[in-house]
């Protein structure tokens, strides 16, 4: 079993760490969490991607083949399994872990300390998704699983389940497509029983559209993927008809900020904060900071900076103690940012 941990001198480089923060946010005007007092570098994951909170353990997918398991308390990150292809997904249930890599989902049973055994594929076959393949996973407040399939390329016509999000018995069974017409979500959460999810606009229009998006979950809708990217026509689809009446996203992000990982925080009154990986072929880049997502009678209204300093991250999470988990997958790295 692998072990990775922060470089030698971990005391001083945290120290020089929480000062590197408090000046940014002072030189920038960042807001931390609410009351929040130090930020830390909690642990290194290599390409850290989508994390899951389950009790005092954090399990953490990534881009290579392993996941690893982080005590929330503090500690070195364990490897916990491997052999997976992109295990990016990671959601745990019932003292059960799911991960949800590019070929399947696999389930195993927490055991102390963040220790898996029981390995198992509950879902094999899992459509080729290209450079779209880094799945999503969550459990739903229904208790079943959610998981999302990228289309797989910038504009094209997806075929089968690729531009869907699915959901399925924490078994496998009863897949149902429960949105279609997606480019690529690597994001979504619950808010009040409704399901919200992220999705990347496409590439190569320019620096200013399509706009990413924030949609809201109607079981079964069509969001526009191809012919759509928010309520702007693709290139290639502008004259084609849509097989469906489009939901229009509920929220517009700037166009290539490449929103991922979003999280509804009780310790915020029930906002969300979003990872935006940041823009790659943009001539003036964006991103590469995780914003807080006002609501006002559960629609959202605003967006502005909540963090910056963090790589580019790409997941956020609520720790048990209203404390803000951010994984970056550059720096191979998991930041917290305590109350």
């Amino acid at each position: 079993m692998d072990v990775f941990s922060p470089k030698a001198g971990s005391l001083s480089a945290r120290i020089g760490f929480l000062a590197l923060v408090s000046v940014a946010a002072a030189a920038s005007g960042v807001t931390l969490a609410p009351g929040a007092a130090q930020a830390a570098l909690l642990a290194r994951v290599p390409a850290a991607r989508e994390m899951a909170v389950c009790g005092d353990i954090l399990f953490v997918g990534t881009k290579g083949s392993s996941v690893y398991a982080v005590p929330l308390s503090g500690g070195r990150a364990r490897r916990v399994a491997s052999r997976f292809s992109a295990p990016n997904g990671v959601a745990c249930s019932r003292g059960r872990l799911f991960v949800a890599s590019r070929n399947s989902i696999t389930a195993f049973d927490i055991g102390p300390g963040g220790a898996l055994s029981g390995r198992r594929d509950i879902r094999r076959g899992l459509p080729n998704s290209g450079a779209h393949s880094l799945r999503y996973i969550a459990v739903g407040p229904d208790s079943r699983l959610y998981v999302s399939l990228g289309s797989p390329c910038n504009i094209c016509q997806p075929r089968g389940l690729q531009g869907t999000i699915v959901s399925m018995n924490q078994d496998g069974s009863d897949l149902q497509r429960v949105a279609w017409g997606v480019r690529n979500s690597v994001g979504f959460d619950w808010r009040g029983g409704t399901m919200f999810f992220t999705d990347n606009g496409a590439d190569r229009m320019g620096d200013d559209i399509p706009p990413d998006e924030l949609n809201e979950l109607r079981p079964g809708g069509f969001y526009g993927f191809p012919y759509f990217g928010g309520q702007i026509r693709l290139k290639g689809f502008q004259d084609a008809r849509p097989p469906a009446q489009e939901i229009p996203p509920v929220f517009d992000f700037q166009a290539h900020v490449a929103t991922l990982g979003m999280h509804f925080f009780l310790s915020l009154g029930g906002d969300a904060l979003v990872a935006e990986h940041g823009s790659w072929n943009r001539s003036v880049p964006v991103g590469r900071q995780v914003v807080r997502v006002r609501f006002q009678g559960g629609r959202p209204v605003s967006s502005t900076t909540f963090l910056r300093g963090v790589g580019r991250p790409v997941d956020v999470k609520e720790a048990p103690d209203g404390s803000v988990l951010v994984s970056d997958d550059a720096g191979g790295a998991i930041y917290i940012f305590r109350r």
